[in-house]
């Protein structure tokens, strides 16, 4: 009895730590998954406030450059108007083809003080309208019913003497639709003001601007005045509130978060639109879709951690009872620290990949924009095997150029991820960028795609300066050998943005070891010093010439120096932006290699598997890892094998193993149909399959699989290869 006694007190005792050491670990987890949360938190906020900034600002770049355009326009007709007061019958003319040049301008009209042309009535106001695309109707809507000098774009200009953006107001009479006008005053050779140039814009106008497309799905967009009449978006009861508190913080921030009636929060951005308007610019954000993702994750981490105090808390003081439970405890303690790596794993994922981490190349880019935005853009990134990369100079300089700039760079971006010919990368860009392209911006470009274990370069140039390609005939990279440098030979094809169906041919060189390609815009031949002479192409081929065994960083650096010292004072003409990549492809050494060559015939699979199989146990690879191997490459085989050649058709298929002692490499080589598998986009696996697109599920298993798929096409054969790294699993 004294013995069952002890032995309970022990386990009572046990029980207890148990119970202090399980309550002291899930603090600890759930502190460390509030510091996780807040960190995801603080990221999330940054990188809203980033984005929302970056939409923000093309939005205002494109309303003020609308504004812009009116403003310098009705000024200069102000002054045309002033030297031909004595025609007034000229009026009817200036004001129609105003409007006829001008397509953002709805109407455009003259008003005069009272009596100024007795011929003409005592209220005299010639006013042309846009009725529709093609029709332009002049009239003289002044009338003693409908007193000009009362209105607002009349009243204000006449009474200040400065130009003046009106409050947005109902035209029944002229325009016939939503306007605000902008006016500017008309001074005669006395110098007293004797009326007001005018122009209408609809509010369909800015309208049409703020519905561009959303980072952000819940964004509300609104355009209000000084007075706070909206010009563009929704008045709501969130709205007023917004307003309110805008009153009081105008002045100290761009940006603060409120909650509505029902206690929804929400992420409010606004910035002015300046110029000579008193508008402001706002942007709401529901705090739900910003964050609602993060605190699902944060809910269902607690949720497990909850479940499994309750559940120690029950086995501790029954565990002298219930073993199993205990047990039970033990493995969801298990699934909980398992879910906590793959959050771990998400947050990591987060964060930005400012580098690219290869010894295949060494790359330096340099852009020195020539004002405080720039046109200039160059961009790289690796897909498949393959270095992706590209340079271009928007035509112009400022705000236009930056904001055609952000567009081409996310073009090529967004068709690079699933395209791999450089031809048709740019010309889908090229096609995008001729819409609405009413201010004829065009950009000169070369894109590239460097195979990075081949050296294989396709590239197409659309009116871009030739790249150089420095050479270095050196077995190794640290080994000093005479070099030279020659200029890539590029087709004459026509910049982005010229005409929509212009056709771009792809080029193909080949890049040589240590070789490194050197990429620039006209900002570097067409610098200038202070006599107005330029750099020329001439300096740049003598700086290229001592740069045989430079790194990029090196070349970069000499070139700017070089430039520094001949323009010297003199102020910067234009964007200056240089890439430099030097090409250093690291070899692979088989220390064992087999191949197989098979038919194009289903039945040839399983003779494919057995090779895959034998090859796997010779080289003593795990059994889990050789069977996804042999499902990786069996998929891409068969994938050869169903496609590759025409129906009825007989051809080989070989496939070479190849083993450095790190990394198992597979090229699988047919003379069959140009195919590149890596330009298939993968399947979007969250939908139903009812609604999810055929095709691209065999590529998302070889890439999940595989660390690396690479697809080249030389001499008339598809060479896929897939590299996995043995020495890593």
């Amino acid at each position: 009895m004294g013995i069952t006694q002890k032995t309970w007190k022990e386990q009572l005792g046990n029980s207890g730590t148990s119970l202090t050491v399980i309550i002291s670990a899930v603090l600890l987890l759930e502190l460390m998954m509030g510091v996780m949360f807040y960190s995801a938190q603080n990221f999330i906020q940054k990188t809203m406030e980033r984005m929302v900034g970056v939409e923000m600002n093309s939005i205002y770049l494109r309303i003020r450059n609308k504004l812009s355009d009116v403003e310098v326009t009705i000024d200069n007709m102000s002054w045309v108007v002033s030297e031909g007061l004595d025609e007034p019958s000229w009026m009817f003319d200036i004001t129609r083809r105003m409007v006829k040049n001008n397509p953002i301008v709805w109407g455009c009209g003259v008003a005069f003080v009272p009596d100024y042309y007795p011929k003409w009535g005592t209220f005299f106001e010639p006013y042309a309208v846009r009725r529709d695309q093609d029709s332009i109707m002049s009239m003289q809507i002044g009338h003693y019913k409908i007193d000009h000098t009362k209105k607002e774009y009349f009243r204000i200009p006449v009474s200040q003497g400065k130009s003046h953006w009106s409050e947005p107001y109902i035209d029944l009479v002229g325009a016939k639709s939503v306007i605000t006008t902008y006016s500017t005053p008309i001074h005669n050779s006395s110098n007293h003001i004797v009326g007001v140039v005018f122009a209408d814009i609809t509010t369909d106008l800015l309208k049409n601007i703020m519905e561009e497309e959303r980072i952000y799905k819940s964004t509300q967009r609104i355009l209000v005045t000084g007075k706070c009449n909206i010009l563009a978006g929704n008045d709501t009861p969130l709205f007023r509130d917004i307003l309110e508190r805008l009153k009081k913080d105008h002045d100290k921030t761009e940006y603060f978060a409120i909650r509505d009636k029902d206690g929804r929060k929400h992420h409010v951005f606004y910035t002015d639109v300046g110029g000579k308007t008193d508008w402001l610019l706002i942007n709401i954000l529901d705090d739900s879709e910003v964050f609602g993702r993060l605190r699902i994750m944060r809910m269902m981490l607690m949720l497990p951690v909850v479940i499994g105090l309750l559940f120690a808390w029950l086995i501790v003081w029954r565990s002298s009872n219930n073993l199993k439970r205990l047990n039970e405890v033990n493995a969801e303690k298990e699934r909980i620290d398992s879910e906590l790596q793959v959050a771990s794993h998400i947050q990591q994922s987060m964060l930005p990949h400012r580098e690219l981490n290869t010894k295949n190349f060494e790359l330096k880019g340099f852009l020195k924009p020539a004002r405080e935005v720039g046109g200039d853009l160059y961009d790289y990134f690796i897909r498949d095997g393959k270095l992706y990369f590209c340079i271009g100079d928007v035509s112009g300089k400022g705000a236009p150029s930056a904001i055609l700039m952000a567009v081409i760079h996310t073009l090529f971006r967004s068709v690079s991820t699933h395209e791999s010919n450089p031809a048709r990368i740019m010309q889908s860009i090229n096609l995008f960028a001729c819409q609405e392209n009413d201010s004829n911006m065009f950009v000169t470009m070369f894109i590239g795609v460097l195979d990075l274990p081949t050296g294989h370069m396709r590239y197409c140039d659309a009116g871009h300066d030739a790249p150089f390609i420095i050479s270095n005939t050196s077995t190794h990279a640290d080994t000093p050998a005479d070099g030279q440098w020659s200029m890539i030979n590029v087709n004459p094809n026509l910049p982005i943005g010229v005409f929509d169906d212009t056709k771009y041919k792809v080029q193909e060189t080949t890049l040589q070891p240590y070789s490194t390609l050197f990429l620039y815009t006209d900002g570097l031949t067409e610098a200038k010093n202070a006599n107005r002479k330029q750099f020329g192409l001439k300096r740049i081929e003598d700086v290229l010439t001592t740069c045989t065994n430079n790194e990029p960083k090196e070349i970069i650096e000499k070139i700017v120096k070089t430039i520094d010292n001949f323009v010297k004072d003199a102020k910067q003409s234009d964007d200056l932006t240089m890439l430099a990549i030097k090409y250093t492809p690291v070899q692979f050494e088989s220390t064992w290699t087999d191949t197989l060559t098979i038919k194009n015939d289903v039945h040839e699979v399983k003779r494919f598997s057995n090779f895959i199989k034998t090859a796997t146990e010779n080289l003593n690879i795990d059994t889990s890892l050789a069977r996804q191997l042999r499902l990786a490459v069996e998929e891409a085989v068969v994938n050869v094998i169903d496609y590759a050649y025409p129906i009825d058709t007989k051809g080989n298929i070989t496939i070479n193993m190849m083993f450095d002692g790190n990394s198992l490499r597979f090229q699988i080589i047919d003379s069959g149909a140009a195919f590149d598998p890596t330009t298939i986009q993968k399947s979007d696996t969250t939908l139903s399959a009812e609604d999810r697109q055929i095709g691209g599920l065999g590529i998302l298993l070889v890439r999940e699989l595989m660390d690396s798929i690479n697809y080249e096409r030389t001499d008339g054969k598809n060479i896929l290869t897939l590299i996995k790294n043995i020495t890593n699993n």
